[in-house]
């Protein structure tokens, strides 16, 4: 698991609580954690039923975590670490995606666009890939993130690898900083609609049914108070989240690419 650089967590918690020696090794609460996460959600899950599941007293999480928002931070930064040694592995292999998206058409960059720029610009779309995949299998992550500080070791970490990257280009300070947070901020906004959306799906008893059912109310609207909405109905049948997020994301990016050639 990736977790280095940070800080020994049994240091963290202070707050004036004493603690006694841990039972259990972080790596099984944090495995323990994200199953139970995947399973029933952030909101329904607590430090004392998490020390159950792991048949140990609560004093074991405590000994990591001062509580459940600090143990969520912990769980998403090493999902978060999971994403970079994707990434890694995909340069190892010289591979630009993650195999999930393989069917998708790779950016094209344009004439003006430099060698360092382009392959820069890669570097970022296979980091936030790289992080969307595991979005996709843990739904709970993207709204995570949202919430979570700065400060988490592998957080910071992936920012600076976007910000790394775009000091590649062509582009000044400013315009570096302004595009990293978009990237970011992008990838973590997108990745909690998206999950939120599937979230809300799997509630539903006839998905089919009942998207079918609200594309024909859009349908019934009159066309030429929403020209642009009838306009575009029949893309609904080729959409779904990993076409939703990576069109997105090479928007950003090509908007990126525009501001290097300035």
């Amino acid at each position: 698991m990736r977790r280095s650089g940070r800080q020994d967590p049994r240091r963290r918690g202070g707050r004036g609580q004493s603690r006694t020696r841990a039972s259990l090794s972080l790596d099984q609460i944090i495995e323990a954690a994200i199953a139970t996460l995947d399973a029933v959600g952030a909101e329904k899950v607590t430090l004392r039923g998490l020390a159950a599941q792991l048949d140990s007293g609560v004093a074991s999480l405590y000994w990591y975590a001062s509580g459940k928002d600090e143990l969520m931070a912990i769980v998403a930064d090493e999902l978060l670490g999971r994403a970079l040694d994707d990434a890694d592995a995909l340069i190892a292999d010289g591979l630009a995606t993650p195999p999930v998206f393989a069917a998708y058409p790779e950016m094209v960059p344009a004439e003006a666009t430099s060698t360092a720029t382009a392959e820069a610009l890669r570097d970022v779309r296979r980091l936030v890939l790289c992080l969307f995949v595991q979005m996709i299998e843990h739904r709970w992550l993207a709204g995570q993130l949202i919430k979570a500080g700065p400060d988490e070791h592998n957080s910071l970490s992936y920012w600076e690898r976007i910000g790394q990257a775009l000091q590649r280009t062509e582009l000044d300070l400013t315009s570096q900083f302004h595009a990293s947070l978009t990237v970011v901020n992008y990838a973590s906004g997108m990745g909690a609609e998206v999950s939120q959306s599937a979230i809300d799906r799997e509630s539903m008893e006839d998905t089919e049914a009942e998207f079918a059912e609200q594309i024909d109310r859009w349908a019934s609207f009159d066309e030429e108070e929403f020209p642009f909405v009838h306009s575009v109905l029949g893309e609904f049948a080729k959409f779904d989240e990993k076409s939703e997020f990576i069109v997105g994301l090479d928007l950003v990016l090509s908007g990126i690419e525009r501001l290097s050639w300035g």
